[in-house]
Protein backbone atom coordinates (compact mmCIF):
# COMPACT_ATOMS: atom_id res chain seq x y z
CA UNK A 1 0.00 0.00 0.00
CA UNK A 2 1.11 3.34 -0.63
CA UNK A 3 0.96 4.83 2.65
CA UNK A 4 3.24 1.82 4.09
CA UNK A 5 5.68 2.18 1.20
CA UNK A 6 5.80 5.72 2.20
CA UNK A 7 6.98 5.66 5.68
CA UNK A 8 8.96 2.85 5.26
CA UNK A 9 11.54 4.71 2.81
CA UNK A 10 10.96 8.34 4.17
CA UNK A 11 14.27 9.92 4.82
CA UNK A 12 14.95 9.57 8.86
CA UNK A 13 17.05 12.46 8.67
CA UNK A 14 14.17 15.08 6.88
CA UNK A 15 11.74 13.84 9.30
CA UNK A 16 13.29 14.38 12.50
CA UNK A 17 14.80 17.92 11.12
CA UNK A 18 10.85 18.37 10.50
CA UNK A 19 9.86 17.59 13.90
CA UNK A 20 12.50 19.98 15.39
CA UNK A 21 10.75 22.74 12.93
CA UNK A 22 7.76 22.20 14.18
CA UNK A 23 8.81 22.47 17.77
CA UNK A 24 10.41 25.67 16.70
CA UNK A 25 7.29 26.96 14.88
CA UNK A 26 4.41 26.12 17.44
CA UNK A 27 6.48 27.54 20.54
CA UNK A 28 8.40 30.38 21.60
CA UNK A 29 11.66 30.81 23.32
CA UNK A 30 13.01 27.74 22.08
CA UNK A 31 16.60 27.06 23.30
CA UNK A 32 18.95 24.31 21.49
CA UNK A 33 20.99 22.60 23.96
CA UNK A 34 22.56 20.30 21.92
CA UNK A 35 21.65 20.27 17.84
CA UNK A 36 19.43 17.36 16.88
CA UNK A 37 19.53 15.77 20.77
CA UNK A 38 18.06 17.95 23.22
CA UNK A 39 16.12 21.54 23.82
CA UNK A 40 14.73 23.66 26.38
CA UNK A 41 11.11 25.81 25.93
CA UNK A 42 10.63 28.20 28.83
CA UNK A 43 7.41 29.41 29.15
CA UNK A 44 5.07 31.02 32.47
CA UNK A 45 2.60 29.30 34.22
CA UNK A 46 0.43 30.13 37.32
CA UNK A 47 3.21 33.50 38.00
CA UNK A 48 5.96 30.70 37.82
CA UNK A 49 8.64 30.64 35.28
CA UNK A 50 8.67 26.94 33.78
CA UNK A 51 10.74 25.04 31.38
CA UNK A 52 10.38 21.87 29.03
CA UNK A 53 13.32 19.96 28.32
CA UNK A 54 13.10 17.99 25.03
CA UNK A 55 15.06 15.00 24.42
CA UNK A 56 15.64 13.15 20.95
CA UNK A 57 16.54 9.71 21.51
CA UNK A 58 18.53 8.27 18.65
CA UNK A 59 15.46 6.59 16.88
CA UNK A 60 13.09 9.91 17.01
CA UNK A 61 10.68 10.32 15.39
CA UNK A 62 10.06 6.12 15.33
CA UNK A 63 11.01 6.57 19.16
CA UNK A 64 8.76 9.25 21.61
CA UNK A 65 10.99 12.02 22.54
CA UNK A 66 11.57 12.59 26.93
CA UNK A 67 9.96 15.39 28.13
CA UNK A 68 10.95 16.55 31.56
CA UNK A 69 9.23 19.65 33.45
CA UNK A 70 11.15 22.07 35.96
CA UNK A 71 10.78 22.81 38.57
CA UNK A 72 8.78 19.95 40.03
CA UNK A 73 5.43 20.36 39.98
CA UNK A 74 2.24 17.99 40.90
CA UNK A 75 0.46 17.09 37.89
CA UNK A 76 -1.29 14.08 36.73
CA UNK A 77 0.55 13.81 33.85
CA UNK A 78 3.73 14.14 35.27
CA UNK A 79 5.57 11.33 37.12
CA UNK A 80 8.21 10.88 40.26
CA UNK A 81 10.85 12.00 38.46
CA UNK A 82 9.28 15.29 36.93
CA UNK A 83 8.63 13.29 33.19
CA UNK A 84 5.72 14.34 31.17
CA UNK A 85 4.27 11.07 30.95
CA UNK A 86 0.64 10.86 30.42
CA UNK A 87 0.29 13.50 27.72
CA UNK A 88 -2.35 12.41 25.62
CA UNK A 89 -0.58 14.00 22.75
CA UNK A 90 2.65 11.91 24.15
CA UNK A 91 0.76 8.74 24.77
CA UNK A 92 0.00 8.90 20.95
CA UNK A 93 2.72 9.53 19.61
CA UNK A 94 3.96 8.37 15.84
CA UNK A 95 5.99 9.38 13.17
CA UNK A 96 2.95 11.19 12.07
CA UNK A 97 2.64 13.16 15.23
CA UNK A 98 3.84 16.89 15.25
CA UNK A 99 6.74 17.52 17.90
CA UNK A 100 5.68 21.37 18.33
CA UNK A 101 1.85 20.98 18.84
CA UNK A 102 2.87 18.02 21.28
CA UNK A 103 4.67 20.52 23.62
CA UNK A 104 2.20 23.48 22.91
CA UNK A 105 -0.33 21.32 24.32
CA UNK A 106 1.25 20.29 27.25
CA UNK A 107 2.03 23.87 27.59
CA UNK A 108 -1.46 25.56 27.21
CA UNK A 109 -2.56 22.74 29.49
CA UNK A 110 0.02 24.23 32.15
CA UNK A 111 -1.08 27.77 31.43
CA UNK A 112 -4.79 27.08 31.79
CA UNK A 113 -4.62 24.98 34.68
CA UNK A 114 -1.30 26.40 36.54
CA UNK A 115 -0.12 23.24 38.47
CA UNK A 116 1.18 23.56 42.35
CA UNK A 117 4.29 23.27 42.58
CA UNK A 118 5.55 20.42 45.09
CA UNK A 119 6.11 22.03 48.59
CA UNK A 120 4.71 25.37 47.46
CA UNK A 121 2.48 25.94 50.37
CA UNK A 122 0.61 28.51 48.77
CA UNK A 123 -0.38 26.60 45.72
CA UNK A 124 -3.09 24.46 47.86
CA UNK A 125 -1.10 21.21 47.50
CA UNK A 126 -1.67 18.26 49.79
CA UNK A 127 0.57 17.85 52.81
CA UNK A 128 0.62 14.44 52.29
CA UNK A 129 3.85 15.57 49.72
CA UNK A 130 7.44 14.64 50.02
CA UNK A 131 9.50 16.96 51.58
CA UNK A 132 12.25 16.67 48.82
CA UNK A 133 11.10 19.36 46.49
CA UNK A 134 14.09 19.21 44.22
CA UNK A 135 14.35 15.56 43.26
CA UNK A 136 10.67 14.87 42.10
CA UNK A 137 9.80 12.11 44.51
CA UNK A 138 6.21 12.85 44.78
CA UNK A 139 4.09 10.91 42.12
CA UNK A 140 0.70 10.53 43.34
CA UNK A 141 -2.26 12.64 42.03
CA UNK A 142 -5.53 13.79 43.21
CA UNK A 143 -8.29 11.86 41.87
CA UNK A 144 -9.88 14.82 40.36
CA UNK A 145 -6.58 15.27 37.99
CA UNK A 146 -6.64 11.87 37.20
CA UNK A 147 -10.23 12.30 36.15
CA UNK A 148 -9.55 15.39 33.84
CA UNK A 149 -6.22 13.94 32.39
CA UNK A 150 -8.57 10.77 31.49
CA UNK A 151 -11.26 12.69 30.00
CA UNK A 152 -8.69 15.06 28.12
CA UNK A 153 -6.87 12.08 26.44
CA UNK A 154 -10.31 10.41 25.30
CA UNK A 155 -11.33 14.21 23.72
CA UNK A 156 -8.61 14.47 21.70
CA UNK A 157 -8.54 11.21 20.55
CA UNK A 158 -11.92 11.59 18.98
CA UNK A 159 -10.87 14.93 17.81
CA UNK A 160 -8.56 13.32 16.33
CA UNK A 161 -9.78 10.60 14.60
CA UNK A 162 -13.40 11.54 14.07
CA UNK A 163 -14.24 8.55 12.02
CA UNK A 164 -14.18 6.47 14.98
CA UNK A 165 -17.02 7.74 16.17
CA UNK A 166 -18.93 5.91 12.87
CA UNK A 167 -18.19 2.54 14.76
CA UNK A 168 -19.30 -0.16 16.70
CA UNK A 169 -17.17 -1.60 19.42
CA UNK A 170 -16.48 -5.13 17.61
CA UNK A 171 -15.73 -3.06 14.53
CA UNK A 172 -12.99 -1.63 17.31
CA UNK A 173 -11.86 -4.47 18.12
CA UNK A 174 -11.68 -6.15 14.73
CA UNK A 175 -9.35 -2.99 13.86
CA UNK A 176 -7.08 -3.15 16.70
CA UNK A 177 -6.62 -6.69 15.88
CA UNK A 178 -6.30 -6.46 11.86
CA UNK A 179 -3.29 -4.82 10.05
CA UNK A 180 -4.54 -5.15 7.05
CA UNK A 181 -7.56 -3.42 8.26
CA UNK A 182 -5.94 -0.92 10.14
CA UNK A 183 -3.74 -0.25 6.96
CA UNK A 184 -7.18 0.29 4.76
CA UNK A 185 -8.59 2.49 7.74
CA UNK A 186 -5.66 4.57 8.01
CA UNK A 187 -5.31 4.89 4.50
CA UNK A 188 -8.92 6.51 4.28
CA UNK A 189 -7.96 8.96 6.14
CA UNK A 190 -8.04 12.89 5.03
CA UNK A 191 -4.47 13.63 6.31
CA UNK A 192 -3.03 9.97 4.47
CA UNK A 193 -5.51 10.79 0.97
CA UNK A 194 -4.10 14.50 1.20
CA UNK A 195 -0.36 12.71 1.80
CA UNK A 196 -0.92 9.96 -1.18
CA UNK A 197 -2.81 13.21 -3.30
CA UNK A 198 0.56 14.89 -2.55
CA UNK A 199 3.26 12.16 -3.41
CA UNK A 200 1.24 11.20 -6.79
CA UNK A 201 1.47 15.02 -8.12
CA UNK A 202 5.25 14.66 -6.92
CA UNK A 203 5.42 11.45 -8.81
CA UNK A 204 3.83 12.58 -12.06
CA UNK A 205 5.91 16.20 -11.82
CA UNK A 206 8.97 13.74 -12.12
CA UNK A 207 7.44 12.02 -14.96
CA UNK A 208 6.91 15.52 -17.05
CA UNK A 209 10.41 16.80 -16.11
CA UNK A 210 11.72 13.78 -16.75
CA UNK A 211 10.34 13.26 -20.36
CA UNK A 212 11.01 16.98 -21.20
CA UNK A 213 14.84 15.97 -20.17
CA UNK A 214 14.48 13.61 -22.95
CA UNK A 215 13.42 15.57 -25.50
CA UNK A 216 16.30 17.90 -25.14
CA UNK A 217 18.66 14.91 -25.00
CA UNK A 218 19.13 15.50 -29.11
CA UNK A 219 19.67 18.80 -28.58
CA UNK A 220 22.29 18.61 -25.76
CA UNK A 221 23.83 15.71 -28.12
CA UNK A 222 24.21 17.98 -30.67
CA UNK A 223 25.99 20.36 -28.67
CA UNK A 224 28.34 18.13 -27.33
CA UNK A 225 29.33 17.05 -30.24
CA UNK A 226 29.79 20.74 -31.93
CA UNK A 227 31.52 21.49 -28.42
CA UNK A 228 33.88 18.33 -29.46
CA UNK A 229 34.47 19.68 -33.16
CA UNK A 230 35.17 23.18 -31.78
CA UNK A 231 38.11 21.32 -29.07
CA UNK A 232 39.39 19.13 -31.93
CA UNK A 233 39.99 22.71 -34.03
CA UNK A 234 41.06 24.48 -31.22
CA UNK A 235 44.04 22.06 -30.33
CA UNK A 236 45.10 22.08 -34.27
CA UNK A 237 45.21 25.47 -33.62
CA UNK A 238 47.33 25.30 -30.81
CA UNK A 239 49.76 23.57 -32.68
CA UNK A 240 50.09 25.62 -35.98
CA UNK A 241 50.44 28.62 -32.83
CA UNK A 242 53.17 26.82 -31.54
CA UNK A 243 55.08 26.10 -34.81
CA UNK A 244 54.70 29.95 -36.03
CA UNK A 245 55.89 30.55 -32.73
CA UNK A 246 59.04 28.66 -32.87
CA UNK A 247 59.80 29.94 -36.25
CA UNK A 248 59.02 33.64 -35.23
CA UNK A 249 61.71 32.78 -32.80
CA UNK A 250 64.27 31.66 -34.92
CA UNK A 251 63.69 34.51 -37.25
CA UNK A 252 63.47 36.93 -34.67
CA UNK A 253 66.80 35.72 -33.54
CA UNK A 254 68.14 35.62 -36.79
CA UNK A 255 67.36 39.43 -37.63
CA UNK A 256 68.39 40.66 -34.22
CA UNK A 257 71.04 43.73 -34.48
CA UNK A 258 73.33 41.58 -32.40
CA UNK A 259 72.84 38.58 -35.10
CA UNK A 260 73.78 40.61 -38.08
CA UNK A 261 76.73 42.38 -36.74
CA UNK A 262 77.87 38.96 -35.58
CA UNK A 263 77.20 37.60 -39.19
CA UNK A 264 78.79 41.07 -40.99
CA UNK A 265 82.39 40.00 -39.05
CA UNK A 266 82.28 36.32 -39.93
CA UNK A 267 81.72 37.40 -43.45
CA UNK A 268 84.82 40.07 -43.62
CA UNK A 269 86.32 36.83 -41.99
CA UNK A 270 85.57 34.94 -44.89
CA UNK A 271 86.05 37.83 -47.16
CA UNK A 272 90.11 38.29 -46.21
CA UNK A 273 90.59 34.51 -46.01
CA UNK A 274 89.67 34.08 -49.62
CA UNK A 275 92.03 37.10 -50.98
CA UNK A 276 94.41 35.44 -48.89
CA UNK A 277 94.12 32.44 -51.35
CA UNK A 278 93.50 34.21 -54.28
CA UNK A 279 97.58 35.76 -53.08
CA UNK A 280 98.43 32.24 -52.59
CA UNK A 281 97.32 30.89 -56.28
CA UNK A 282 99.25 34.14 -57.38
CA UNK A 283 102.77 32.92 -55.71
CA UNK A 284 102.17 29.66 -56.96
CA UNK A 285 101.92 30.69 -60.40
CA UNK A 286 98.24 29.36 -60.66
CA UNK A 287 96.74 32.67 -62.17
CA UNK A 288 98.10 35.99 -64.16
CA UNK A 289 98.63 39.33 -63.13
CA UNK A 290 95.50 40.44 -64.85
CA UNK A 291 92.95 37.48 -62.86
CA UNK A 292 94.55 38.53 -59.15
CA UNK A 293 94.37 41.97 -59.67
CA UNK A 294 90.59 41.78 -60.21
CA UNK A 295 90.06 38.65 -57.67
CA UNK A 296 92.40 40.55 -55.17
CA UNK A 297 90.42 44.02 -55.12
CA UNK A 298 87.43 42.50 -55.39
CA UNK A 299 87.10 40.56 -52.29
CA UNK A 300 89.36 43.10 -50.32
CA UNK A 301 86.87 45.21 -50.89
CA UNK A 302 83.91 43.18 -49.99
CA UNK A 303 85.52 42.67 -47.04
CA UNK A 304 86.48 46.22 -46.65
CA UNK A 305 82.75 46.92 -46.81
CA UNK A 306 81.35 44.73 -44.27
CA UNK A 307 84.08 45.50 -41.26
CA UNK A 308 83.04 49.28 -42.02
CA UNK A 309 78.87 48.32 -41.75
CA UNK A 310 79.97 45.85 -38.67
CA UNK A 311 82.01 48.69 -37.08
CA UNK A 312 79.13 51.06 -37.92
CA UNK A 313 76.14 48.87 -36.69
CA UNK A 314 78.44 48.21 -33.26
CA UNK A 315 78.92 51.86 -32.45
CA UNK A 316 75.59 52.56 -33.06
CA UNK A 317 74.21 49.53 -30.89
CA UNK A 318 76.67 51.30 -27.86
CA UNK A 319 74.76 54.38 -28.38
CA UNK A 320 71.37 52.26 -27.78
CA UNK A 321 72.48 50.85 -24.62
CA UNK A 322 73.91 53.73 -23.17
CA UNK A 323 70.36 55.43 -24.12
CA UNK A 324 68.76 52.63 -21.84
CA UNK A 325 67.53 50.17 -25.21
Amino acid sequence: MLSRIFRETENAAVNRKRQIDTLKIFNDHVTEIQEDVEYRVEFSAGGHGMTIQVSLPPEFPLEKPVLKVSPQIDHPWVNEQCKVVSAPGLLNFTVHSDLGRVVQAIIREFERRPPPLVGDAGGGTSTTHHTGQESCTSGRTSPPYMMLAFAQQQQQRVLSFPELLDLSAAELEHLSQSEDRLDEFIDKLPPVLKLNNAVEDMISKNEELAKENLTKEPQLEKLRYGVQDKLEALAILKDSYESLSQEYQRLSDKYAPSSIKESLRLAALHSDEESEQIAEQFLSGKISVEQFVSMYLQKRTLSQTRKTKEEKLGSQLKELERAGY
